[in-house]
């Protein structure tokens, strides 16, 4: 029999699903002319291709006698074409297998968030040539969608399971499911011990929510919490799936928030546009300073900036100038009115895309095809690549004399009392004391004047100072201090002239110090590590499939070496003669430990989690996890 392959899609959004799988959002639905639509999920219909039955009589049957296997039938008349390039096999479907050690592998690439195309990419450098991977796209595809499946029917379970770990090993983790009247879960919270005392600690006073990041594979908005921490860094604070964007949901969630916050109210709060939010926000946090974040105001008219903007580098300059250099509401919309009238744009102004922001680092972790448990792991990967740069600053923390643009001791004390990346920043904004002249303004103020065209970040603008010296009072219209906690270089340049030293502690943080997170009483400095795991390094099965793909790789190489001639090929099939009876050897010498083990083991436990599929969620909800009241939180004492 000559055997075909289906030709399915190979991107990662077209893996291959049977009918009887699909639920929810996967459903197929029939419009009006009686076509059937694309799968919801971006899928498509798999194309399966007619396979030509011959009836080929060719075979041959082996039979194990003894240790060596004997062909006992063997029939050579075919009555169809060969594969003759060796190539070409992979396309067969009985050729096409991956390997369990490269599934592992591939498994483990998936979890990274890789693409299809991405790992092939891969497995085509492991094995030096595309044409020598013995499967396709489509394979690795296919089987992603089947972890993906695994993953789906069980998720619900898993992931309350996952949550039990958690709290084993971080006595604060925090988490709470909300179920609707069927006790399906719409909605789901979680925050981690370490960021919740951190939070508590310092990390109150300014909060970024966005609930327009992506949804899960249920069509659950995807709502993380992302806080700043003493260098200056973004991290994560936690994270929820909510039903959907309505009050009701946005409240529960708040509220939730400040039962896991222990009450703590966030001092400022940035939100993507959202009237639901607005609402939910206000009765929770009404004394909040709550603002729009400016990277969605301008992304919601990034559709005809560029072309307004290709009118001349004037335009873009005062439209930059009046964005990021008035100081207060009342000039802002002057300058916006007066930049309006001046090149005749009126009420059809628009910008362009600043910056991608955390978005970028969430889409290079998840998906919209991952499942919960997906998500949540992936948040753990977040966490721990924030814990590790926040370790990489704490230790370079340590030097904090580092380079200082001058010899003042204003800034001697700064990088006395601030993290090294906030002391840069610190240093990198006195540098530009000396582009400013200053002019007395009576007895407490002062004008701060650029003696150069333009001041990166503050424009060609003048600024007022005043200064209190004896009640160490100083305030500047440039506001800086509110919106960074840092002062300015206005501030600065006024400080060093009346011969300031040190900086007033009302202008020191406690948010921007090395000891702003004090350690808590008997807690370990690597709590969000295990400490077995430090210990042991990489996991066992991962360091073997490790192995495993430097050996594929390097016998890989080894082969196209051995065929280049026949004194070659004897030395490289000598020396594999001598490496198969060395591990023969080692195989016979681990024999009998393995068997005492096998007679002292205990029979094997059931699947707790269930492997089968769940009941079906329906839109915008989550499996049933049994036995759960309608409204769940786990907080351990």
């Amino acid at each position: 029999m000559k055997e075909g392959k289906s030709a399915a899609e190979s991107d990662d959004s077209n893996y291959e699903v049977g009918d009887s799988e699909l639920e929810n959002n996967n459903e197929e639905n029939n419009n009006e002319d009686g076509e059937k639509k694309k799968k919801l999920d971006g899928g498509k219909r798999r194309k399966r291709e007619k396979m030509h039955h011959t009836d080929c009589k060719a075979r041959m049957a082996v039979k194990l006698i003894g240790d060596r296997w004997h062909v006992i039938f063997f029939a050579l008349d075919h009555n169809h074409e060969l594969v003759v390039k060796p190539s070409l096999k992979k396309f067969m479907r009985s050729h096409n297998s991956i390997p369990r050690q490269e599934k592992d592998f591939i498994a483990l690439l998936h979890g990274c968030n890789l693409s299809t195309e991405r790992i092939m990419q891969l497995m085509n450098e492991f094995y030096g040539s595309a044409q020598l991977v013995p499967y396709e796209a489509t394979d690795v595809g296919n089987f992603r969608s089947n972890i993906r499946r695994t993953e789906k029917y069980k998720d619900m379970q898993e992931t309350l399971d996952y949550f039990r770990e958690l709290e084993h090993e971080d006595a604060e983790f925090f988490h709470k499911i909300k179920l609707d009247a069927e006790h399906r879960v719409e909605s789901l919270f979680w925050f981690d011990g370490a960021a919740r005392h951190a939070y508590i600690e310092s990390y109150h006073d300014c909060v970024s929510f966005d609930a327009t990041y992506m949804t899960n594979m249920y069509d659950m908005p995807f709502t993380p919490f992302i806080g700043i921490n003493k260098h200056g860094q973004s991290f994560m604070l936690g994270c929820a799936f909510l039903r959907d964007e309505k009050t009701p949901s946005y409240t529960w969630l708040f509220e939730t928030f400040l039962e896991a916050m222990k009450g703590k109210v966030p001092v400022s709060i940035i939100t993507d546009q959202d009237a639901a939010m607005r609402c939910a926000i206000a009765h929770l946090f009404p004394n909040t300073n709550h603002r729009n974040c400016r990277w969605h105001i301008m992304d919601k008219f990034s559709g005809t900036i560029e072309p307004l903007l290709e009118g001349g580098e004037e335009l873009e300059e005062d439209f930059k100038e009046c964005m990021n250099h008035t100081v207060t509401p009342q000039e802002f919309e002057e300058n916006w009115v007066a930049m309006k009238n001046k090149y005749g744009l009126h009420d059809n102004f628009h910008f362009q895309r600043l910056s991608d922001g955390f978005n970028a680092v969430l889409k290079k972790y998840v998906n919209p095809n991952m499942s919960v448990l997906h998500f949540v792991k992936q948040y753990q990967k977040i966490q721990d690549k924030c814990l590790v740069a926040q370790d990489g600053q704490d230790f370079r923390t340590d030097d904090r004399d580092g380079r200082r643009w001058s010899k003042y001791p204003i800034e001697k004390h700064a990088s006395i009392v601030y993290t090294k990346n906030l002391f840069y920043r610190f240093s990198k904004e006195f540098g530009k004391t000396a582009e400013y002249d200053v002019k007395p303004e009576g007895e407490f103020q002062y004008w701060l004047v650029p003696n150069n065209k333009f001041v990166y970040g503050y424009g060609k603008w003048t600024y007022l100072v005043t200064a209190i010296e004896d009640e160490g009072s100083y305030y500047c219209e440039c506001s800086k201090f509110d919106r960074d906690g840092v002062i300015c270089c206005h501030i600065m340049k006024i400080m060093t002239r009346l011969g300031v030293k040190t900086i007033p502690n009302r202008y020191i943080l406690k948010r921007w110090t090395q000891e702003s997170v004090p350690e808590k009483e008997n807690s370990n400095a690597n709590t969000h590590v295990q400490a077995d795991f430090i210990a042991r390094g990489m996991l066992l099965n991962n360091r073997m499939t490790l192995w495993f793909t430097n050996l594929s790789t390097s016998f890989a190489g080894l082969a196209a070496e051995g065929c280049v001639s026949r004194e070659t090929y004897d030395l490289m099939d000598s020396h594999i003669k001598m490496m198969c009876s060395g591990l023969n050897e080692i195989k016979k010498r681990k024999k009998p430990s393995r068997q005492r083990v096998r007679a002292n083991a205990q029979p094997p436990r059931g699947d707790s989690g269930g492997g089968g599929p769940t009941n079906n969620p329906g839109a915008g909800a989550l499996s049933d996890p049994v036995g759960q009241p309608p409204e769940v939180k786990s907080e351990r004492p």
